[in-house]
């Protein structure tokens, strides 16, 4: 019996075990990994206090009169002369703040003559002074346990004086296509019924792409013995995904092989259009997860139900689809009676379903950013009616410069 698209999902989260291996590697190259512990402050964050501008250290007391320049400080300055009453030092952007010093002027809000700077009259007590610590403490979260290692979150490691980071170690995925009539994109001669293997390329992509490491086996013809071979190759990583051979024609044999090898199924068929016979299993601790052959379909349930599984197995505390609320720009009609997956492109304002959505194209999906998915009891959706879609990769269109601001 098929499962719902909401009990996939919750059996791929209770039933996905992150991988535990983790490994220390310097921090340009953790880009994209997973922070495998919380990461705390070892130096505070300003590590002193110091000059948010260029301008002048004063006294609050001496708002309003002309006093004398006592001395300039830069940042990098090591000898730090206090601050003497009515007098002033110039200092410059990052440079610590002198003691006695309880306002930074800037430059262009004082008058200069000579060595005599004349203050404005109303000096605020802290202002333009970057206090110690007052960004992040010492002892504060860096980075949590489950955290994407981003550039900018490198650029926080480098602050601390940190340049390895012990992050997990990446998914093992086996990509794995079945049929008779499949061959590898590198072979130039193919028969005139022969096509060529685009889901094993694509999916192998699309996981390195979130951060797993794969391995693409060579096309499995339909012969179960030679598919049993393959998969017992593979039972060493963390995940083996196949396409193809999982529905129930005389050749649909991919799950009988993984069934005779000891197979525990956790989901068998997804009540959802396209890719309904989807299905997930386990051999010891490798998890199974079998696409339909048609490469549209395919793809809409890698991105439904392989992307959050293998999100969940790279220990990423953040594996739950993200939802963009939006608008449809056109209405929409459609059949009524399953849970159907509508791939578009969403352009920052509206969402635009794809004219041509058959299970075997391929074309279509390079023009894919997002999906939307109703509900059997939707037949029609009108336009500007308010949506949920999920990204996909998502990237805005740059074809077009657009306003970038709020208001």
């Amino acid at each position: 019996m098929a499962v719902s698209i909401l009990e996939a999902l919750e059996i791929i989260y209770k039933k996905t075990i992150p991988v535990a291996k983790h490994e220390i590697v310097e921090i340009e190259e953790s880009i994209g990994r997973i922070c495998a512990n919380n990461i705390y402050a070892k130096i505070p964050l300003p590590k002193f206090d110091h000059s948010a501008m260029d301008g002048y250290a004063v006294r609050v007391a001496n708002a309003g009169e002309s006093i004398e320049c006592q001395d300039i400080l830069y940042a990098g300055s090591k000898n730090i002369p206090a601050l003497k009453e009515n007098y002033a030092i110039r200092i410059m952007t990052g440079a610590p703040v002198p003691l006695g010093c309880e306002a930074i002027i800037p430059l262009e809000n004082v008058a200069v003559n000579g060595n005599t700077v004349t203050l404005p009259n109303n000096v605020k007590y802290g202002a333009n002074i970057r206090l110690q610590g007052e960004e992040l403490k010492t002892g504060a979260i860096c980075l949590r346990q489950g955290e994407e290692i981003t550039p900018y979150a490198i650029g926080l490691l480098a602050s601390q004086g940190v340049d390895t980071v012990e992050v997990v170690c990446k998914p093992n995925v086996t990509i794995l296509s079945t049929g008779d009539e499949l061959k590898p994109y590198t072979q130039k001669n193919i028969e005139k019924f022969e096509i060529y293997n685009s889901n094993t390329p694509m999916f192998a992509a699309r996981a390195k792409s979130i951060g797993c490491q794969t391995k693409s086996l060579n096309i499995c013809s339909d012969d179960l013995q030679t598919l049993k071979e393959h998969i017992k190759a593979s039972l060493s990583c963390d995940v083996i995904i196949t396409s193809g051979g999982a529905s129930v024609g005389d050749k649909d044999i991919t799950k009988l092989a993984f069934f005779e090898l000891g197979m525990e199924m956790l989901f068998e068929k997804i009540d959802i259009k396209p890719g309904k016979p989807t299905s997930l299993g386990k051999i010891g601790d490798t998890l199974v997860f079998i696409l339909p052959g048609n490469p549209l379909a395919a793809m809409v349930n890698f991105e439904l139900f392989a992307i959050p599984l293998l999100e969940k197995l790279k220990s990423a505390a953040k594996h739950y689809h993200s939802i963009i609320q939006t608008a449809l720009n056109d209405e929409f009609r459609l059949k009524s009676g399953k849970h159907s997956v509508i791939l578009g492109q969403y352009d920052g304002k509206f969402f635009n379903p794809l004219l041509s959505q058959a299970p075997n194209q391929v074309s279509t999906l390079k023009d894919t950013n997002s999906l939307m998915i109703t509900t059997p009891n939707i037949e029609h959706i009108d336009k500007n009616q308010i949506i949920k879609i999920i990204p996909i990769g998502y990237m805005m269109d740059y074809k077009k410069e657009k306003d970038i601001f709020v208001l």
